[in-house]
């Protein structure tokens, strides 16, 4: 009996024991579950921003991290090999190959046609065998010009800069002193290697963005082969272009492909269709994260503003730039010095309001605007739609709607609906770019009025391809093709021929080195180029005349 109550005892005091225990282990348990549970949640997690990362890289959205290679101020003459290392650098990680299937890319469709999006020159793999190098080309003056990306910020070389324009520092919290970021927009179709060499020299490791639209036609619609997709040579002209303008930009080819035919434009007026095309640069603008404060810029691939006046663009207070624009004024356009054909053919730079007089012709493109005032990037409820010719929403914007700063009907019409007085609506790239009156026009403040910008019109290889281009691109002139002299294609080729012949009138300089500026365009400042291009206009020009 004592023996039974002892085990008794026992058990009993063990029960109580595993009572106490059972608590903690619980507890343990609840510790080891929420463990394993957090575990398989940071997992999950992992997965899902690995996923997201991945599909961003591969679907090219906005707001795509800017992994830049960092600016090092190299003097002109020290280590080459370095310079070399950093044109040839990929600088993103997520690379894809080049696509051979254009409904594999990224597309987007409006009412009259498709815009397909394919990588940028940060998000691939350039071929050894591709891989040019631009510096070895360069004069000692070239690389010294080149050579101004450091990151410190020169206060009294920007000043004096600055003011060669007549723009001054920023010296507000509200225009911090910075270089602005500048999103490139242009057309690209038969331009030559020779005319894309000289403008991307110019603006070589300047923009964060180039963005070139291609189409499957001219634009009175006339079919013509891809240049930039498609085949083997299409993607090595692709891959030269990418690494033109500079490591630290991102280049890119995006492709159109219109759904009217001729019948459909035939009312309408002539630059319809490039008008239509350029709205792909607000999209990849859009993808590559464009904001409000940074500026567009749209132009010909054979135009550029000068370098000295985009670095002026990155940093002056200029004030079509400073925030809180109505949107009714604010380009910025160069004063053009033209050269026809060759760099030893230029127009006289004297200049007039619409860029031409008796003694000569100043152009008046790039053109230049504060993102805030672009569609697809600025505010649509400060800056309201406008009506435009096409379909209401495409095209140029109706007359009194904003067209040639003439805003009665928006006024009335929509702004006064809203509840709201002076402000413009959003501007597509083609209002960027032919809208009139409607900003400001820059020269330089020398004793030349120096140009801002340079045109290098019709510097292609072969007369045929001049008359290619009259026949079929904006303002299209269907004779061009039939006439036996390129001087009777376009008065611009009077003057070029005449220049090529050793003929100059008073409405043309002698030479390139007669050009009285402060400012010419740096791939022509080597001597061996300019002869080389002149030679080749010379004898298209004497086979012309030969006929």
């Amino acid at each position: 009996m004592a023996e039974r109550q002892s085990r008794f005892s026992l058990s009993q005091t063990q029960f109580s024991r595993r009572q106490k225990r059972r608590p903690r282990q619980k507890k343990l348990a609840s510790i080891h579950l929420l463990v394993a549970a957090a575990l398989a949640l940071a997992l999950a997690i992992a997965t899902i921003l690995y996923a997201i990362k991945l599909y961003y890289s591969r679907t090219h959205v906005a707001n795509l991290d800017d992994k830049v290679i960092s600016s090092q101020h190299l003097p002109p003459a020290q280590n080459d090999q370095n310079r070399k290392k950093e044109e040839q650098r990929i600088i993103q990680d997520d690379r894809v190959a080049p696509e051979t299937d254009m409904n594999k890319l990224r597309s987007i469709s409006s009412s009259h046609g498709s815009f397909f999006f394919g990588p940028d020159s940060h998000q691939v793999q350039i071929p050894k065998n591709d891989v040019v190098d631009l510096s070895a080309s360069w004069s000692p003056l070239q690389r010294e010009l080149l050579d101004d990306d450091s990151d410190i910020i020169n206060v009294e070389k920007e000043r004096e800069r600055c003011a060669s324009y007549g723009f001054e520092l920023p010296s507000n919290a509200k225009m911090p002193l910075r270089r602005r970021r500048l999103f490139y927009g242009a057309l690209i179709s038969a331009d030559t290697e020779e005319v894309i060499k000289a403008t991307s020299m110019e603006q070589y490791n300047i923009f964060h963005t180039v963005s070139l639209i291609e189409s499957n036609s001219t634009q009175n619609l006339t079919p013509k082969q891809w240049r930039f997709f498609g085949s083997e040579d299409a993607s090595k002209e692709l891959n030269w272009l990418y690494q033109l303008f500079g490591p630290k930009t991102k280049v890119s080819v995006d492709y159109y492909v219109t759904s009217l035919n001729k019948a459909q434009i035939k009312n309408f007026y002539e630059l319809l269709t490039e008008n239509l095309q350029r709205e792909g640069n607000l999209y990849r603008w859009k993808f590559n994260g464009m904001r409000p404060d940074d500026v567009a810029i749209v132009g010909d691939i054979d135009e550029t503003f000068s370098r000295d006046f985009l670095r002026a663009l990155q940093i002056c207070d200029v004030p079509q730039f400073r925030p809180g624009q109505s949107c009714r004024s604010p380009k910025v356009s160069a004063s053009t010095l033209m050269f026809e054909a060759s760099p030893e053919c230029s127009w006289n730079a004297v200049k007039n309001w619409m860029g031409r007089n008796a003694e000569g012709r100043r152009w008046y493109h790039p053109d230049a605007m504060l993102g805030e005032c672009v569609d697809q990037i600025g505010d649509t409820e400060l800056h309201p739609p406008t009506k435009r010719v096409y379909l209401g929403s495409h095209g140029s914007r109706k007359d009194f709607y904003g067209h040639d700063n003439e805003f009665s009907f928006y006024d009335s019409n929509i702004l006064v609906d809203l509840n709201m007085k002076g402000q413009g609506p959003l501007w597509f790239p083609h209002d960027i770019r032919q809208e009139n009156f409607m900003g400001k026009s820059v020269t330089k403040k020398d004793m030349w009025k120096s140009p801002t910008g340079y045109h290098f019109h019709n510097f292609f290889e072969s007369g045929e391809e001049i008359r290619f281009k009259y026949a079929t691109y904006g303002h299209a002139d269907s004779k061009a093709l039939g006439q036996p002299r390129l001087r009777g294609v376009h008065r611009a080729l009077d003057m070029a021929v005449n220049c090529a012949l050793g003929k100059h009138t008073k409405k043309a300089e002698i030479s390139f080195e007669s050009i009285p500026s402060s400012s010419r365009p740096i791939y022509y400042l080597n001597e061996e180029a300019r002869k080389a291009r002149h030679s080749v206009w010379q004898d298209i020009v004497r086979r012309d005349e030969e006929k």
